[in-house]
């Protein structure tokens, strides 16, 4: 359970380009989230009493849809890098947790006495799974502990959706920033270094963009 929580939060987190805050606020319910015919996407509505950090108090919070892979890819090794469908695994796995009810949250924390999911805790989540996916490797280079952040995962995420050729006013309204110095000055990374390891990986989901890499 553990090791699904984590990987459902860090694909999830990848493939919507949004902040640790709007993670750890969605919600679990048919209003909230809801699954497209044969699951080839999910759409997801923050809840309204929340707001994001841009995000004025007239404005409501944007619907995020997440395409799902299954359908574009025929090896398992691919399949298990969907976000679709890691959140219909974690969603079933959690279903008789007696902390799910109306207004619950999507994810839940990993302690059963611990009540609710907080930003910190969706960090935490993304940065272990992150040092853990360099565990055995003889150079892990960008391993650094100071570098693992879950602003990483969103810089990344962003990074590869433009390089995928996504205009750039679609790379920040998917993550939320009113302008794009904000997206070139901190978040934009130069991905040729990782060419090789990405393209070994068949498709991904970031920032709610199928990319080839």
């Amino acid at each position: 359970m553990r090791d699904l929580t984590k990987k459902t939060i860090f694909l999830m987190s990848l493939a919507s380009g949004k902040r640790r805050s709007e993670v750890a606020a969605l919600v679990a319910d048919h209003r909230h989230l809801q699954f497209a015919d044969g699951f080839a996407n999910v759409t997801l509505i923050p809840p309204i009493t929340f707001r994001a950090k841009t995000q004025s108090a007239s404005r409501p919070c944007d619907t995020w849809t997440i395409p799902a892979l299954s359908q574009l890819v025929g090896l398992e090794d691919d399949r298990l890098l969907c976000p679709v469908r890691a959140l219909r695994f974690y969603l079933d796995r959690t279903k008789d947790d007696k902390r799910r009810g109306p207004g619950s949250q999507l994810f839940l924390p990993l302690s059963p006495d611990v009540k609710t999911t907080t930003p910190n805790m969706v960090s935490r989540l993304i940065c272990n799974t992150i040092f853990r996916a360099y565990l055995g490797d003889d150079d892990p280079a960008d391993t650094d502990n100071a570098r693992i952040t879950a602003h990483e995962e969103r810089a990344l995420a962003a990074s590869w959706k433009a390089a995928n050729c996504v205009p750039l006013d679609e790379v920040l309204r998917t993550a939320s920033w009113k302008n794009a110095t904000t997206f070139t000055s901190h978040y934009l990374r130069d991905l040729c270094h990782q060419q090789e390891g990405l393209y070994s990986l068949g498709p991904l989901v970031v920032g709610q963009t199928i990319v080839h890499k």
